[in-house]
C-alpha cells in the first residue's frame, strides 16, 4: 500500500514539476461580482455607494498556484490562511498594496493585490509589535503607530524594519498619515491630546493641539486623514470630526454628540475623498456617514450586522486613488471595499 501511495506522488510530481496544466491552478477573481449589487440607497434612489467585496485574509485572495508549488502543497499539506484578528486601519498605496493595522494579533498585514501575496509581521528581530493601530504608505514605504510601544515603526514594502521613532515624544500614538506637499506625517497622540508632526527620518518637528473643546483643541482624538492640503481628524472624545489646514489651523468642526442624522456617537475612521467630501466610520452607529466640503451630511451607510456590507465595531477607513472605500471592520474580523457609483454627486 506505501509503494502505491509513494509511487502517486513521485507520479504526481514529475507531472507538476514539469509543468502539468493537472497540477497549476490559475488565480481567481479577486472580487467576484455580485448577481444583485449592494448599493446605497436603495431604489428608487439614485444608488451613490456600492458594495465591492470583502477580505478576512489570505483565502480570499484566490491565488494562483504553480504545478511546483501544488507539488509542494502535496507533500506538507495547504499552508494555515492568514486571518485577520481585530483590524483597526488600512492604507493602500498605488493599486495593489494594502497594509491592515491589526491590534488584537499584534501584527500588520501587507497584501498585494496584483500577486495575491499576503505577509503578516509581527516584529523584527527580537521585538514584536504591542498594539499596531495605526498605518500609512509613502510610495512603498509602510509607518505603522504602536500605542503601546508609543512609537512609529517603518517598514518597507515587504514587511522589512527600517527604523523606528517617536518614543520619547510619544504618549499614545494613535492615527497616522502623511501630507505629500510638505514631505511631513501627521500622527494622532490620543494620550497627548494633540497632533504631532514628523518628517519622514523622524525627527519630531512639532505639535498641534492641546486637551480641549475649543477648535483646534481635542479629547481623546483617534484617527486623521490628509488630502491635498486639508487635515481631518476624528476628535473623538469630543464627539466630531475636524478639519483643518496643514499649519493645524481650525477650519470647521462637524457634527456633535446625539442620536440624530450627522450626529456621533464614536467617530473613529475618517477619509476625504477627490471631491472634498469627508466619510466618517461610527463605532457605535456602526455606519459610514458622508459630508460635504462644508460639513453638511449628504448620506450614510451600513448598519449593525454580520452580512456583508453591514458593520459590527468598525474603525479605520480609508479611500484610496481610486476614490475607493476601505472599512476596517474590527468585529467582524475583515476588511470590506465600497465604490462610489460613478456620475453619483
Amino acid at each position: 500500500m506505501f509503494s502505491r501511495v509513494a509511487n502517486f506522488v513521485i507520479g504526481v510530481g514529475l507531472v507538476c514539476q514539469l509543468g502539468g496544466s493537472g497540477c497549476a491552478r490559475p488565480a481567481g477573481e479577486l472580487f467576484p461580482r455580485m448577481t444583485s449589487p449592494r448599493v446605497w440607497p436603495a431604489a428608487p434612489d439614485t444608488p451613490r455607494i456600492q458594495f465591492l467585496g470583502a477580505l478576512s485574509g489570505s483565502g480570499d485572495l484566490n491565488a494562483g498556484e504553480s504545478g511546483s508549488e501544488a507539488f509542494a502543497s502535496l507533500l506538507r499539506g495547504p499552508r494555515p490562511p492568514i486571518r485577520f484578528s481585530t483590524p483597526s486601519a488600512i492604507a493602500v498605496s498605488g493599486s495593489s498594496l494594502v497594509a491592515v493595522a491589526d491590534g488584537g494579533a499584534a501584527a500588520v498585514h501587507i497584501v498585494d493585490l496584483g500577486t495575491r501575496e499576503h505577509t503578516l509581521v509581527s516584529g523584527w528581530g527580537d521585538e514584536r509589535f504591542a498594539m499596531p493601530v495605526g498605518a500609512t504608505w509613502v510610495g512603498r514605504r509602510l509607518f505603522i503607530t504602536d500605542a503601546k510601544r508609543h512609537e512609529v515603526v517603518e517598514l518597507s514594502a515587504t514587511g522589512d524594519f527600517v527604523r523606528r521613532f517617536g518614543t520619547d515624544e510619544l504618549m499614545r500614538p494613535v492615527g497616522i498619515a502623511f501630507a505629500e506637499s510638505i514631505g511631513t506625517l501627521y500622527v494622532v497622540d490620543g494620550g497627548a491630546h494633540h497632533l504631532s508632526l514628523f518628517e519622514l527620518g523622524g525627527t519630531l518637528l512639532k505639535t498641534v493641539g492641546r486637551r480641549g473643546e475649543k477648535p483646534g483643541e481635542f479629547n481623546y482624538p483617534s484617527h486623521l486623514s490628509v488630502r491635498g492640503d486639508r487635515i481631518v481628524v476624528a476628535d473623538s472624545g469630543n464627539f466630531r470630526v475636524q478639519v483643518l489646514d496643514l499649519d493645524g489651523n481650525a477650519i470647521r468642526t462637524i457634527g456633535q454628540k446625539g442620536n440624530g442624522a450627522g450626529d456621533f456617537a464614536l467617530p473613529k475612521g475618517v477619509a476625504i475623498d477627490g471631491e472634498g467630501r469627508v466619510f466618517v466610520v461610527d463605532a457605535q452607529f456602526e455606519n459610514v456617514q458622508v459630508f460635504d466640503d462644508a460639513g453638511q451630511l449628504l448620506m450614510a451607510f451600513g448598519r449593525e450586522g454580520r452580512s456583508l456590507g453591514d458593520f459590527w465595531l468598525p474603525a479605520g477607513l480609508t479611500i484610496d486613488a481610486q476614490d475607493r472605500i476601505w472599512v476596517a471592520d474590527g468585529g467582524n474580523r475583515r476588511v470590506q471595499l465600497f465604490s462610489q457609483v460613478r456620475g453619483s454627486s
